[in-house]
C-alpha cells in the first residue's frame, strides 16, 4: 500500500484524515467558485481525488490547489469548453482552448474509447493541454469499458538525457490499463524519470532529504538535499541512469522521447523541447479487446496471468511478490474507509480557499 502517516502523526494532528465525498464536494466547489462549469469541475475533482484515494498525493488536491492559482491568474480559462480539431474514424486531435488540462484530456479518452467501440482501436492527441493529473485515471477509464487503455503525457524541462547535464525533456510519463476478471485490472502508471517531480517538491516541503539517484546538479552530481523551485540548476534523472553516472543505459531517456514522439510531434502541440511551464500535451489510445476476441477469455487469460506473477516465490517471506498497481489499489481500498490522510497545511490551505471564496469549509 502506499506509504500512509503513522499513529504518532495522526494523533499530533500533522496529518488528518478526510472523507473523499467531502473532499471531492470541497474541490467541486472552489471550481465553480471560480466560473468552472458544473461538469468540469466534477471532472476535476473526480480525478483529482481519485489519485488521493489511490496514495497518488502528489497529484491531488495539493494538485488542485495549484490550479486554482493558476485560474485566478489567468494561465487557465475556467469558463472554455475543449473542441475537437481534426478527426477520422478512428483518430482525433482536441484543442485544450485554454481550459483546465485535466477537462480537456478526460474528453480526449472519451473519444478514443468511442471510436475504439466504432473501429477496434481509437487514439486521441490533445494540443495547447496542460497538466491532466494522474495519468493512470485515463487508461482506467478505458478498462472500465472492457478495453485496454493507455495515456502518455510529456512537460517542458526538468530530467537530463543519458549523460546529459542539463535538462532535456520532462519526466513524460506512461500508463497503461487493461481489465481482468476476479483479478483487479492491471494498471502501470510511471514516470520515466527516476522518480516523479512531486516528490521533490514534496520532499522540500516537508523539509526531508531526498535518496542519491532522484536528482543532480548542474555538474551533473548527485544531490540529496531537495531544491525549492524547478530551473535549470539541477535536473531530475531518467530511470536507468546511475546519477553517479556508472551503468549509464538508455531505457527511460528512450521511453521519454518515445512519449515526446507520441504526446507532442503526433499532433503537432510540441515537445520538450518547445515547452513552456505548464504546457502538457498528451496522447490517448483505447483497444476495444471484444473485436479482437471474447472479452470473457481475455479476462480469464488475464487473470491467469496475473496469478502467475503473483504466486512467485518471493525472495523475502516477509515481503509478497505484487504487481504494478498493486500498492495503488490497497490505497484505494483502505482510504475509500479509512479517509485521504491531508497534511495539515493542505487542509489548512483549502479551508482558507473555501473562506476567501465565500465558500462552506466541508473538509
Amino acid at each position: 500500500m502506499a506509504s500512509e502517516p503513522t499513529p504518532g502523526q495522526i494523533a499530533s494532528g500533522e496529518f488528518v484524515r478526510v472523507g473523499g465525498a467531502a473532499l471531492r464536494e470541497q474541490m467541486v466547489r472552489l471550481f465553480v467558485a471560480l466560473k468552472v462549469t458544473e461538469e468540469h469541475a466534477a471532472i476535476a475533482s473526480d480525478i483529482l481525488v481519485a489519485s488521493d484515494l489511490r496514495g497518488v498525493d502528489t497529484h491531488g488536491v495539493v494538485t488542485g490547489l495549484r490550479y486554482l492559482e493558476q485560474i485566478e491568474a489567468g494561465l487557465i480559462d475556467p469558463t472554455v469548453t475543449p473542441r475537437l480539431v481534426r478527426e477520422t474514424a478512428g483518430s482525433a486531435v482536441v484543442s485544450n482552448a485554454g481550459g483546465l488540462g485535466v477537462v480537456g484530456a478526460h474528453m480526449a479518452m472519451r473519444v478514443a474509447i468511442e471510436k475504439a467501440r466504432a473501429t477496434g482501436i481509437g487514439h486521441v492527441g490533445v494540443v495547447d493541454g496542460r497538466h491532466i493529473g494522474m495519468v493512470g485515471y485515463y487508461p482506467m477509464m478505458a478498462a472500465a469499458q472492457d478495453m485496454i487503455g493507455m495515456a502518455v503525457t510529456n512537460a517542458n524541462r526538468s530530467v537530463r538525457p543519458a549523460r546529459g547535464a542539463d535538462p532535456r525533456f520532462g519526466t513524460n510519463p506512461i500508463a497503461f490499463a487493461a481489465p481482468a476478471g476476479e483479478e483487479r485490472p492491471f494498471v502501470l502508471d510511471m514516470a520515466t524519470s527516476t522518480v516523479a517531480s512531486g516528490k521533490v517538491r514534496l520532499a522540500h516541503a516537508l523539509g526531508l532529504p531526498i535518496p542519491r539517484g532522484w536528482a543532480v546538479d548542474s555538474e551533473g552530481r548527485p544531490l540529496e538535499t531537495p531544491p525549492g523551485a524547478r530551473d535549470t540548476s539541477w535536473a531530475l534523472t531518467p530511470i536507468g541512469e546511475s546519477a553517479d553516472g556508472e551503468g549509464v543505459n538508455y531505457k527511460g531517456y528512450g521511453l521519454a522521447v518515445m512519449v515526446d514522439i507520441l504526446a507532442g510531434v503526433l499532433a503537432g502541440g510540441g515537445s520538450s523541447a518547445d515547452l513552456d511551464y505548464g504546457s502538457n500535451m498528451s496522447w490517448f489510445m483505447a483497444i476495444d479487446i471484444g473485436q479482437m476476441r471474447p472479452i470473457d477469455a481475455f479476462k480469464a487469460d488475464m487473470d491467469r496471468l496475473i496469478r502467475y506473477f503473483a504466486e512467485t516465490r518471493p525472495s523475502d517471506h516477509a515481503k509478497p511478490v505484487i504487481l504494478p498497481g498493486d500498492p495503488e489499489a490497497d490505497a484505494f481500498e483502505y482510504r475509500s474507509t479509512a479517509g485521504v490522510p491531508l497534511h495539515r497545511d493542505t487542509l489548512a490551505t483549502l479551508r482558507s480557499r473555501a473562506q476567501a471564496l465565500g465558500e462552506p469549509s466541508l473538509v
